[in-house]
């Protein structure tokens, strides 16, 4: 898969489902090698398998309605664009930060190929197992989105990004920021702390968790993210002064 061998892997994935044929894990593998092969009508059947585990994630269900949609049924594929959304408003609290946060992402991206007025790339490969300077450029491309207030586009282009490199601290801060724009503040603390378990250090993810701190009230907490940024910036940097500014105007 990783050198988009795809006939290769289809071939190989093929006798790994052929012993474990609902294993969730190879069933999706399966899947994606089969898209990376041009073959997306066959990748139906083990998609629809990965997705009758409990334990599938949601890209899945972006992934079968991406391939419904290059097939032509937009209609199978809004099954699965309202499945997401069914499956985000029943993500509560118990359901954690991070998954709330993958399901948004995938809603956002089958949504977004259901809304493009023409005709949606198909799921190849590209999307999923980008190389590097694909995963470069998509990063820069997220960055130009973001600061065109393109939120959406960002949090798409970053899943691109992310596809390419994995997660990295510099990607979970942008999505955090991304979704707070776009109001998605479970979300948005999920990413700022997956990119601060990565990066405690991370100036840029300290700063955004506090703004977001502020937006919902939450004072104190935004104090203590200003006191890492002390701890971090003795000197002072960009970050730290303007946190200390919004929480300024956040105690008039």
């Amino acid at each position: 898969m990783q050198a988009r061998d795809y006939r290769t892997a289809v071939s190989r994935l093929r006798s790994v489902v052929d012993v474990a044929p609902t294993n969730m894990g190879a069933n999706y593998a399966y899947a994606l090698a089969l898209i990376g092969n041009g073959d997306a009508r066959a990748a139906v059947r083990p998609l629809e398998r990965a997705l009758r585990s409990e334990d599938a994630p949601p890209d899945v269900r972006k992934q079968l309605g991406l391939v419904r949609l290059q097939l032509g049924d937009r209609d199978k594929a809004s099954e699965q664009l309202t499945a997401l959304a069914t499956a985000l408003a029943a993500c509560d609290a118990t359901c954690g930060d991070m998954k709330r946060a993958q399901i948004q992402n995938a809603h956002d991206a089958l949504k977004a190929a259901l809304d493009a007025p023409a005709t949606p790339a198909a799921p190849t490969t590209g999307w999923l197992l980008p190389g590097p300077q694909e995963g470069r450029d998509a990063y820069a491309a997220a960055v130009g989105f973001v600061n065109r207030e393109r939120y959406a586009d960002a949090l798409v282009a970053l899943d691109k990004a992310e596809a390419a490199i994995g997660p990295h601290p510099d990607l979970l801060n942008y999505r955090g920021f991304a979704s707070r724009k776009l109001g998605r503040f479970d979300a948005a603390i999920g990413y700022y702390t997956a990119a601060l378990a990565l990066n405690p250090d991370h100036r840029g993810a300290n700063e955004y968790l506090g703004e977001l701190y502020l937006q919902l009230g939450r004072v104190e907490d935004a104090r203590r993210q200003l006191a890492k940024l002390d701890a971090l910036c003795p000197y002072s940097c960009a970050e730290r002064e303007e946190l200390s500014r919004w929480i300024v105007v956040a105690s008039r």
